[in-house]
């Protein structure tokens, strides 16, 4: 048989505490209008609501609570949990569970900035899957859930809650550390509880500055240049000397995403005369001749990241709008 939902639905969303991140914190919506900033650390089912506020926690009776408003993930997050529900009409919604309107709907916000509003009446089940296929589901949820009834507990991820039907009865499945599954009845839940994660690894997105070029990980300026009466461009031994070395021949090329930086080329350069009078020479030639293809991908926070296959020598990763040379010698 099916439960009522009224007393479940809340529990399943990913509380927003983030290390590592500005303390994020949920809302709690009270049915006089009042708002509670913290977190959720334990549900009675059917009963009460028990609220981290500050360094005080409080139970509210379910009765006296409107809605529970969660924050969205930051958008330069690479790991957390995703949402997914299933209604029984077989439509599926994957996202993160922005807010729980108690007792009447779920509000889901999509990747594609859409928020769907599904009732609580049309939802067959839902299910917790981890966003960073390289770390454990463990890994990327902040709190650790802990399932409580008559016959023992049970912690770890809730990662599928079904609320029944007809032919057969509402369950939770919960993951533990070790990566072994438990059924849980739902009837038999008396309390959820919340502890935190000490496995939690956020993993977070490079943000690159404005004005900022980075070789491998590895903040680098840009280079003072002459041109030559040939129209060579000359970089001198000195800066040379100055240059970084990346002992590695896949080269990541990492900047701000803008209209300028995305016509960022890289070239091979030479090197010409002796001792104090070596010079580094590229033209606008080899630019258009025999640039180094690049595999370019833009990140969540904005981030232009160029991937190069490289032999040893010196390169220059120039950037024609701008008429900044940066350059780089790999080992």
């Amino acid at each position: 048989m099916r439960v009522e939902m009224k007393k479940y639905l809340i529990i399943l969303s990913v509380i927003s505490v983030l290390t590592g991140h500005a303390q994020v914190y949920d809302k709690m919506v009270l049915m006089d209008g009042s708002m509670v900033e913290g977190y959720i650390t334990a549900q009675h089912p059917g009963k009460d609501i028990v609220f981290q506020s500050g360094d005080k926690e409080v139970s509210y009776p379910l009765e006296d609570i409107l809605a529970i408003v969660y924050a969205r993930r930051q958008a330069d997050d690479l790991s957390g949990i995703d949402d997914v529900i299933e209604t029984k009409a077989g439509k599926v919604y994957k996202g993160q569970i922005v807010k729980h309107l108690r007792g009447k709907a779920v509000y889901l916000y999509e990747d594609n900035g859409m928020t769907q509003i599904v009732s609580n009446a049309d939802i067959a089940c839902q299910r917790r899957e981890k966003l960073n296929q390289e770390q454990r589901i463990s890994e990327q949820a902040p709190f650790l859930d802990v399932v409580v009834t008559g016959d023992g507990i049970y912690k770890g991820v809730i990662i599928l809650k079904d609320y029944g039907s007809d032919d057969h009865a509402a369950f939770l499945c919960i993951l533990d550390e070790q990566g072994q599954q438990q059924k849980v009845d739902m009837a038999a839940v008396i309390e959820l509880r919340r502890e935190p994660n000490c496995l939690y690894a956020p993993v977070t997105a490079f943000r690159v500055g404005e004005k900022e070029v980075y070789f491998n990980r590895n903040l680098t300026g840009y280079t003072v240049y002459t041109t030559g009466r040939d129209g060579s461009l000359r970089i001198k031994r000195d800066i040379l000397l100055q240059c970084p070395v990346i002992k590695d021949r896949r080269l990541a090329v990492e900047t701000q995403d803008n209209e300028s930086n995305r016509h960022g080329i890289l070239v091979r350069c030479s090197l010409q005369g002796e001792g104090k009078k070596r010079v580094l020479l590229f033209s606008y030639k080899d630019m258009l001749t025999s640039p180094v293809p690049s595999v370019q991908t833009t990140t969540s926070s904005g981030t232009l990241r160029k991937e190069y296959v490289t032999e040893p020598g010196f390169y220059v990763y120039f950037v024609p709008q701008t008429k900044k040379a940066y350059v780089c010698e790999i080992r």
